[in-house]
């Protein structure tokens, strides 16, 4: 990975060079932190993660600062997978297992939980990474039959990065007269008790909501982090092929 990612970094004095929420990962970024490029930390979604990349940064900003290494054109991009938590990891399973019951209000808010924590971490730390947010989805469906985006209205008033693709964007514009007026400082409202004491039945949420919930061996394991990984794999064997293909095509003509 270290040395993909020196080959990535100098393309152009804006890249960010993208590394997972590995144990392996975090050390790649504290090595390319100490030397003054930039990272977004992609496949993370716990609490644990975003603690062990606020734990690189800084180690390798005191590395960099030590060796007088030009920081100008370093940024830190700590990156909350929010939808895919929710839905492509044990969170939903646990819950049937146990005879729960929980809500797609219930779900988003155990994503939500998770980034507002991460962000309020950051913030106490004064930390210099910033949070990114993707994987949004529409919902949960209100009960006047309106619809929502809780990913983006509860996160309102917060100092993020919001990373929409296009059909995200045109969902929101479709919905956009059914949107309530979002609260300037909803980044700090905090989940309903009853909803929070659910969720705290279920080992998946432990892990990924309190800072000690994971070590950094189970990183790795972690079950959004594969299956999402899983999905990378597949894309990029797909977009290499489609290259292939075009060049065997150039090669006929």
């Amino acid at each position: 990975m270290l040395q993909q990612a020196l080959d990535i970094a100098p393309i152009a004095p804006n890249v960010m060079v993208k590394v997972p929420g590995t144990r392996e990962g975090y050390q790649v970024i504290e090595e390319l932190t100490a030397r003054g490029i930039g990272t977004n930390n992609t496949l993370s979604f716990t609490i644990p993660q975003f603690m062990a990349c606020m734990d690189a940064v800084e180690k390798g900003l005191e590395r960099a600062k030590r060796n007088n290494i030009d920081l100008s054109r370093w940024r830190s991009v700590i990156t909350h997978m929010t939808a895919r938590y929710g839905h492509l990891g044990h969170l939903k399973s646990q819950a049937e297992a146990r005879g729960i019951d929980l809500s797609e209000a219930e779900i988003r808010w155990a994503e939500l939980l998770i980034f507002k924590r991460a962000y309020r971490l950051l913030q106490e730390r004064k930390h210099p990474s910033k949070m990114l947010i993707c994987s949004m989805r529409m919902g949960p469906p209100m009960p006047d039959g309106s619809q929502a985006s809780w990913h983006v209205e509860k996160t309102a008033g917060s100092n993020v990065v919001y990373a929409c693709p296009p059909s995200y964007i045109e969902k929101l514009m479709r919905a956009e007269d059914q949107l309530k007026p979002f609260n300037p400082q909803a980044i700090h409202e905090d989940a309903p008790k009853s909803f929070l004491d659910k969720l705290l039945r279920l080992p998946y949420f432990v892990q990924a909501y309190e800072p000690d919930g994971m070590p950094s061996e189970d990183f790795n394991k972690q079950a959004a982090l594969l299956a999402t990984a899983a999905e990378f794999s597949r894309a990029t064997l797909t977009t290499v092929d489609f290259i292939a293909q075009q060049f065997q095509i150039l090669g006929k003509k």
